[in-house]
């Protein structure tokens, strides 16, 4: 994995629509990234439709694609053009942010709304997996997920038992349906009452699996919603252990030569208080890399 060099941020406008207020934040942490200099941003080109075949249900895609409710809707979210579109921006950001790290050793997908899209339908504000994406479309590649998110990845939970290369370990507050299976593993914490001490345990046991299987690049999602202030946490870290908890995770994958691309996951405070922990995450990338020092704001 390197230790040096430039970090590559894939994202575009279109990941965040004007129409979609929930999703502004992620231009606002582009901005804060580019203004920082923490890395380069690279718009990448929206996935094509035949990347898409066999990932999906056909029906249920179909729908998707065309808009055709209430399946097209089925992840929370009214359909809308400009939401399909973003969807299949970000997972173009997928693809080529994968190919990136496994190149480079890091990259990072500006995106969230994957994790809850099962093989039928979308769900949990996520239309399209992203992260059993990657495992689809590089089928002799071991693809690892690492999801701290404030919910569990049921989603990637159900894709991990459908294809052999993809193996899922999620850490989460709130279960969402995610309770480990084939290729898949599940680690509720709950910081206030359990102490930051269980989640490190977690942290630990999480890379001990992900070491065991061996692959070919690890995908990290560093949710923000498990943040304290988060109106919909349950985990209860603080600033301080969302940085701790990425640098870990870096430094981890760092220790064992294994690619990450990394992607930040759910987030519904203010945007800005968003986009700062977003922020955070790419700090303790770099840092853990060895490209710079920094702290969390």
């Amino acid at each position: 994995m390197t230790s040096a060099g430039e970090l590559r941020v894939f994202f575009s406008e279109a990941y965040a629509p004007p129409s979609q207020p929930m999703l502004q934040r992620l231009g606002l942490a582009a901005r804060l990234i580019e203004r920082r200099g923490l890395g380069r941003l690279q718009a990448p080109r929206a996935i094509e439709r035949a990347a898409l075949d066999g990932l999906h249900c056909e029906h249920y895609l179909r729908a998707f694609l065309d808009g055709v409710d209430p399946l097209a809707s089925s992840q929370g979210l009214p359909w809308s053009a400009a939401l399909r579109d973003s969807a299949l921006a970000m997972l173009g950001g997928q693809l080529e942010g994968a190919q990136q790290a496994l190149r480079c050793g890091v990259a990072m997908n500006l995106a969230r709304g994957f994790h809850h899209a099962v093989h039928a339908r979308g769900s949990g504000f996520c239309a399209l997996n992203g992260l059993a994406l990657i495992a689809h479309a590089l089928p002799q590649q071991r693809i690892a997920v690492l999801d701290c998110d404030e919910h569990g990845g049921n989603g990637t939970e159900e894709f991990a038992a459908r294809l052999g290369n993809l193996h899922a370990v999620s850490i989460f507050g709130t279960r969402f349906g995610c309770y480990g299976g084939l290729r898949s593993s599940a680690f509720p914490v709950r910081v206030r009452e359990q102490g930051f001490g269980k989640y490190l345990d977690a942290l630990n046991q999480a890379m001990e699996i992900v070491a065991g299987c061996r692959p070919d690049l690890l995908v990290y999602q560093a949710g923000a919603d498990c943040h304290r202030d988060d109106p919909k946490n349950q985990a209860g870290l603080s600033t301080r252990e969302l940085f701790q908890r990425d640098l870990f995770v870096f430094e981890a994958a760092h220790r064992l030569q294994l690619p990450v691309l990394f992607l930040v996951g759910g987030g519904y405070q203010r945007a800005r208080r968003v986009a700062q922990l977003n922020l955070n995450t790419v700090v303790a990338a770099r840092t853990a890399l060895g490209m710079d020092r920094g702290a969390a704001g």
